[in-house]
């Protein structure tokens, strides 16, 4: 690389840097170095299209030599360009012998971002042989490991981060992470302070501890750190937002008010936490809602609510997240609002599906959903394939109705039963779904929206939840404070679903008339 090109770029002086290679190039058309320097000058200066182009000519004209690939490489990783950036690492690897450390690395990494979780997995596992004590492989590995559920390599390689970086925030977040999976809520807790201890602005450790609180039943401090995920750069507050309009809690008057409540995450978090809004209406507020639309009908009906989307505006005084509403109302365990029903579908939906599905003929009617949305996060964890509930659909003296609306198609590895009823294309919205679940006697399903519908219209509903269960459940317990009509069903860590739906199917059975 020429000199006086190199000095002005260890001095920042990207811009100068710049133009005296480009004066080298002037001089020397086909020279290496100099495409390198300028790449490396529009890089330092931010303008990574152009570092890419550079480098890409620098590769054309040199494609026997690893150093412009390698920094090809690296500014297309550097763009997010993983499906570019993967068959650049994988020549290293492959043509180059580039056995290195970082390019096993990037490999990984590359493969991680593009789905491909094993090749993930064995290019982290090959740089940790390579050096065992390469801190950046064990966190990457403990973070694929968690999105395969292997939570305990997940420990023990956030275990070792830890102990080659013992200040890092980051490693204490997956270390917490790792125990928070495996239910080892007090641990976590230990490890999540500390990364906040080192970083109090981690937004994800603040996130973190609220959910482990959470979980631990420790409700109140649990919403204080809850309220933080704000800070995340990932959420996103609506337009409409004003800093000054969020209503800040009870000691603040609402009486008169316009108070806007809006939803922020899923419909599960919609339907549980809707609760709040009467306590509102008690305080004098004004109430009416931003949420998703296929809820509208369904809100408006229970609460006497004008329900809009985000895409409409709406004179307001205030406004308040639906999901800081238990934070702002001090909620404990024994204080959670937990009367039901406190949704209701309007009265020509009941009758329209009572209709429906005719006159009963003697049997438990059982509708079954066994997965979220399969774009969630924690979907995997906590959804069934069909399969392994086929048992519990020849459990006699029941008609089946299907629960499953959208797609979960991964997870119907066989065909529905032809004894199972399906009426879920007939649902335009909430309304729909939850006038049918009235005229049911019992619910089963997995930790998914059609749970929280259940148990707010006080039907009778039985939750198979995962090993590693949302904050909302709690452990070590079979009923809910937020459901009185919930029973849950934990699955052990280690115990096959199939056990788990044996158990269920017991006490299908023992529901039946004699």
């Amino acid at each position: 690389m020429p000199a006086r090109g190199q000095a002005l770029l260890q001095s920042g002086r990207w811009q100068d840097a710049a133009a005296a290679f480009r004066q080298a190039l002037a001089q020397d058309p086909a020279s290496l170095p100099a495409r390198m320097g300028l790449a490396h000058a529009f890089a330092q200066g931010g303008d990574l299209p152009l570092a890419t182009a550079w480098l890409s000519d620098a590769c054309r004209i040199a494609p026997q030599r690893a150093e412009p690939l390698a920094a090809l490489a690296e500014v297309l990783l550097r763009q997010q360009q993983f499906a570019q950036a993967l068959p650049l690492y994988r020549r290293l690897h492959e043509e180059f012998a580039a056995r290195d450390r970082a390019t096993l690395l990037h490999l990984g990494y590359c493969h991680e971002q593009l789905g491909d979780v094993d090749a993930a997995i064995a290019s982290y596992r090959a740089a940790i042989a390579r050096e065992p004590s390469f801190f950046e492989a064990h966190v990457d590995l403990a973070g694929v490991l968690w999105r395969v559920e292997d939570f305990e390599g997940t420990l023990a390689h956030a275990q070792e981060a830890v102990r080659l970086a013992p200040q890092h925030p980051y490693a204490l977040r997956i270390l917490g992470m790792a125990l928070l999976q495996l239910n080892r809520l007090d641990e976590a807790e230990v490890q999540l302070r500390r990364a906040l201890a080192i970083q109090p602005d981690f937004a994800l450790a603040q996130v973190d501890l609220a959910f482990t609180l959470l979980l631990a039943g420790k409700l109140q401090e649990g919403w204080s750190w809850y309220a933080k995920r704000w800070n995340d750069a990932r959420m996103q507050r609506p337009a409409f937002h004003q800093a000054h309009r969020e209503w800040s809690g009870p000691s603040q008057p609402l009486r008169g008010k316009r108070l806007l409540v809006y939803a922020e995450q899923g419909l599960g978090d919609v339907l549980q936490f809707a609760r709040y809004i009467p306590g509102l209406q008690a305080l004098g507020a004004q109430v009416s809602a931003v949420v998703p639309p296929e809820l509208v009908p369904l809100l408006e009906a229970s609460f006497e609510v004008p329900c809009v989307t985000r895409e409409r505006s709406v004179e307001i005084d205030l406004h308040v997240a639906l999901l800081d509403l238990p934070g702002r109302a001090g909620t404990t365990l024994e204080s959670v609002p937990a009367a039901v029903p406190y949704l209701r579908a309007p009265l020509a939906r009941r009758t329209a599906w009572r209709e429906k599905l005719g006159e009963r003929d003697g049997r438990l009617r059982v509708g079954i959903a066994w997965s979220g949305s399969p774009v969630q996060v924690n979907n995997r964890n906590r959804a069934m394939p069909l399969s392994v509930l086929q048992p519990l659909l020849t459990v006699p003296g029941v008609q089946w109705y299907s629960l499953q609306k959208g797609d979960a198609s991964a997870l119907n590895d066989v065909p529905l039963p032809d004894h199972v009823v399906d009426l879920t294309g007939q649902w335009r919205d909430f309304a729909d779904s939850a006038a049918m679940l009235e005229q049911l006697d019992l619910v089963v399903t997995v930790d998914t929206s059609i749970a929280h519908l259940a148990g707010a219209l006080g039907t009778p509903v039985w939750v198979m939840l995962p090993p590693n269960p949302d904050f909302r459940w709690l452990l070590e317990r079979e009923d809910s404070p937020w459901y009185p009509t919930m029973r849950l069903f934990r699955r052990a860590h280690g115990e096959p679903r199939a056990a788990q739906v044996a158990r269920v199917g017991d006490a299908l059975r023992q529901r039946l008339p004699a």
